[in-house]
């Protein structure tokens, strides 16, 4: 603040980018994670032999998906960025709610 009881607007106007730094590298980790997750599988077939067979007809799954190393990655992509934004939203509003008070006392 300044004498007059202003807030320093230069102060503020420099540390604007580093306010926007958290939720920018969480929306690309969003993003990126989604990308991972839009990605084609591919179809997986598995299978075992030398053994005797069942007397009962096998179980089909249907619609079983077996997630590759690109599924996981976009999945932990995600909640890092989820939690990334939780993170900031709830700091930024904490630091609000400290500003509020400081300006009323």
């Amino acid at each position: 603040m300044d004498p007059r009881g202003n807030r320093d607007a230069g102060r503020a106007r420099k540390r604007q980018p580093g306010r926007l730094a958290a939720p920018l590298v969480a929306a690309a980790m969003l993003l990126a994670g989604l990308i991972f997750l839009s990605q084609p599988v591919p179809p997986e077939d598995f299978g075992w032999f030398a053994y005797a067979p069942l007397a009962s007809p096998p179980v089909i799954l249907h619609g079983l998906i077996f997630m590759g190393a690109e599924a996981w990655a976009g999945v932990a992509l995600i909640g890092v960025g989820l939690l990334t934004l939780a993170f900031w939203t709830g700091y930024r509003t904490g630091r609000q709610a400290r500003n509020r008070r400081e300006d009323a006392g």
